[in-house]
């Protein structure tokens, strides 16, 4: 037969539009990873500055705690010294008494003595007693006693607030340079503003907070500078030469004025300010800590980072400030890192990519070869098989089909009643088929006459229990008027025909339960503490323990536990378990009710030291009307256990019988359980099961 002729692309061609396709592949590759490597980039270099942010900010933090707690010591210490009786006798003592050479050397050891450990690292310029009248009585710099401070900013704040009080910086070379002062009130009493006799004032040197600064920032490559009210710089770690000047520009009045408070340093008034206007309204707005870029310097061109906190002892603000090239460096490293990275990754990308697209084409362009052999007619051309991959796999696919196609046009026919033979197989099994969805059309039609056979069974069952209720009832009465009518020695009698109306009665109760149960009649049910549930059944069944002289064990460890089911089936179930217990065992009788927890559900365990029952009739007893005891010794109808396991089934439960004959038996029911919050959510606790808690 005449071969067809394919359309085939020529095999440079081909391998060219797929070398093609190829590196376009591995160029959109290297672009989405140049992208998001450059993205990666970014978003770790906002993490470097936001952590290096976080670093200045807590080192700016660090440094105002330093001198934020270096002033709560101080208080905590001049606070102690105002309650020392040499120091209140001095003061209580008149212009007389203090001339007393004994009480003034006792107030002026106190006072010396009020000093903060280690005191060589502090420089304490004086202490001094005020009297009410701001009258410096005691000084341990003797050249102030006999001053009158009372026009001073700490005597008043101390003597008017009543509370310890720092005072602004004061700039006097006269009275010790730079410093401020300590005052706190010192009472006859503990309220706050009555009682004051007089001001305990330590002068304290601007130079133990600059201290503190640069012990600060030693060894950092970060710079502090510490301002004060006024935004004078009392602290600068870097630019000595503006140190006391103020970042702000003042008037020749605002200066003066100053100058009157000693808030300025004594400096001609061009020197006095070096403006930054911008620091000046960073300052002023840094009610929290924060982090900006600005200036440290009016001359400076490059921008500085500031971390800015404000003390909270003093209305001073503190500056921590890093270069740009410092701040930025560890990111500007990594960008050359991630830059140098990104150019070598592209490179190495664009050269492989050329290699393996050259690579990978070669056998294709082989294997297209082939395949226009193969269309010209050429059957017996193979496929050499370079590699273990796609193409290898594609060039044995390749040899395959010219195989088959040789093998096609020698054995046709064969193939042809191979397929006929397929097809009967194929009809034979869809005959099978049919025939099986035939009977299983068989088995929903029996399932559905047997519904319906139950439902008139039901129907039956509850007419008839009605009919027989109603001659039962008669009977009952008139036996029970009978019997008040005969003898005492007769009455037995009577007594025989109304056990078997109950028993009767009992029967049809039996019969109409298990008919409701089969057609699935909803019950009512409720959240049930399991626990207290199992103590009241038991309780219910106490007068027939009592009669079979039984001995009951309760082990009940499922505390907390709870069920959602209907109690009055469910104590139907539980009590067909018990009658069957007692009904079954010998003397002594013994019963142990148990209950366990077991992963997500409870199990109620009943265990009997019954007669037992063969292993081969464990799986009828659950079947109606099936006894055990065939000679019919004990009474029964049947129903007991078939009754049991449909309620436990209905309420998503199982049961599980084990037993051995003369061993007795124990029967395993397992139900889910209920968390409590459910059944609190549900509105539902009942009042014995509450108690029981």
């Amino acid at each position: 037969m005449p071969y067809l002729k394919w359309p085939v692309l020529s095999a440079r061609k081909l391998a060219t539009s797929f070398q093609t396709r190829l590196l376009g592949i591995f160029l959109i590759n290297t672009l989405l990873t140049v992208i998001i490597v450059i993205a990666f980039n970014q978003w770790l270099r906002n993490q470097l500055l936001h952590e290096a942010d976080n670093s200045l900010l807590v080192s700016a933090g660090q440094i105002a705690d330093r001198i934020d707690e270096f002033h709560r010591s101080n208080r905590q210490t001049f606070n102690v010294g105002t309650k020392l009786p040499d120091l209140v006798h001095f003061l209580q003592a008149d212009e007389a008494a203090r001339q007393d050479p004994d009480l003034q050397e006792r107030a002026r050891i106190t006072l010396v003595a009020l000093d903060i450990e280690p005191w060589d690292q502090y420089y304490i310029l004086s202490k001094a007693l005020l009297d009410e009248n701001g009258m410096n009585i005691m000084d341990t710099a003797p050249a102030n006693i006999g001053a009158d401070e009372s026009q001073q900013d700490y005597f008043q704040a101390a003597l008017l607030g009543g509370s310890i009080n720092i005072s602004s910086i004061q700039y006097r070379p006269e009275r010790g340079g730079i410093y401020f002062f300590y005052s706190v009130p010192i009472r006859l009493n503990d309220t706050v503003t009555e009682g004051v006799i007089g001001v305990l004032r330590i002068q304290v040197a601007i130079a133990t907070v600059q201290d503190i600064v640069f012990a600060s920032v030693r060894g950092q490559e970060i710079e502090a500078t510490l301002f004060d009210a006024n935004y004078v710089r009392v602290v600068d770690t870097r630019y000595r030469k503006l140190l006391f000047r103020s970042i702000t520009q003042y008037s020749s009045e605002e200066i003066a004025t100053l100058r009157s408070e000693y808030a300025l340093p004594p400096l001609s008034d061009d020197e006095v300010s070096v403006p930054l206007p911008d620091l000046v309204e960073q300052l002023a707005n840094s009610d929290q800590e924060y982090v900006v870029s600005g200036y440290m310097t009016p001359d400076s061109d490059t921008q500085e980072r500031l971390a800015i906190v404000r003390l909270k002892t003093v209305p001073w603000y503190l500056v921590v400030s890093q270069s740009s090239s410092q701040y930025y460096a560890p990111a500007q490293r990594q960008t050359q890192g991630i830059l140098l990275l990104t150019i070598a990754l592209t490179m190495i990308s664009l050269f492989s990519s050329y290699f393996i697209a050259r690579r990978v084409t070669r056998p294709i362009r082989v294997l297209t070869a082939a395949a226009e052999q193969v269309a010209e007619g050429k059957l017996y051309v193979k496929a050499p098989i370079t590699s273990q991959d796609e193409v290898g796999t594609l060039a044995q696919a390749f040899n395959l089909m010219t195989t088959e196609l040789e093998v096609a046009h020698s054995t046709l026919e064969e193939r042809v009643e191979r397929r006929t033979q397929e097809l009967s197989e194929a009809n034979q099994k869809l005959k099978h088929e049919i025939a099986e969805r035939e009977r299983y059309e068989k088995q929903v039609l029996d399932l559905a006459l047997e519904h319906e056979r139950r439902r008139i069974l039901s129907e039956f069952i509850q007419k008839a229990s009605h009919e027989f209720r109603t001659p039962l009832s008669i009977i009952n009465v008139k036996s029970y008027l009978v019997k008040r009518l005969l003898p005492a020695e007769q009455q037995h009698h009577l007594d025989v025909i109304q056990v078997q109306g109950e028993h009767i009665h009992e029967l049809v109760n039996r019969m109409v339960l298990m008919s409701r149960l089969d057609s699935g009649v909803q019950a009512t049910s409720e959240y049930l503490q399991i626990d207290g549930f199992m103590k009241s059944v038991y309780t219910g069944r106490a007068n027939a323990f009592k009669e079979k002289n039984a001995i009951a064990h309760l082990e009940l460890r499922a505390p907390d536990t709870w069920v959602y089911a209907d109690p009055d089936l469910l104590s139907i179930a539980l009590y067909n378990i018990l009658d069957n217990a007692l009904q079954h065992s010998p003397p002594p009788v013994e019963i142990t009710i148990k209950t366990r927890i077991t992963g997500e559900t409870v199990a109620i365990i009943i265990e009997d030291n019954g007669v037992g029952i063969a292993p081969e009739l464990h799986d009828r007893v659950f079947e109606r009307f099936f006894r055990v005891d065939e000679a019919h010794t004990t009474r029964g109808f049947g129903l007991g256990l078939p009754i049991t396991k449909r309620i436990i089934e209905n309420i998503g439960g199982s049961i599980d019988l084990e037993s051995q004959v003369g061993q007795g038996t124990t029967i395993t029911i397992k139900l889910g359980i209920k968390s409590k919050q459910e059944s609190l959510s549900d509105g539902y606790q009942p009042d014995s099961l509450a108690a029981s808690d």
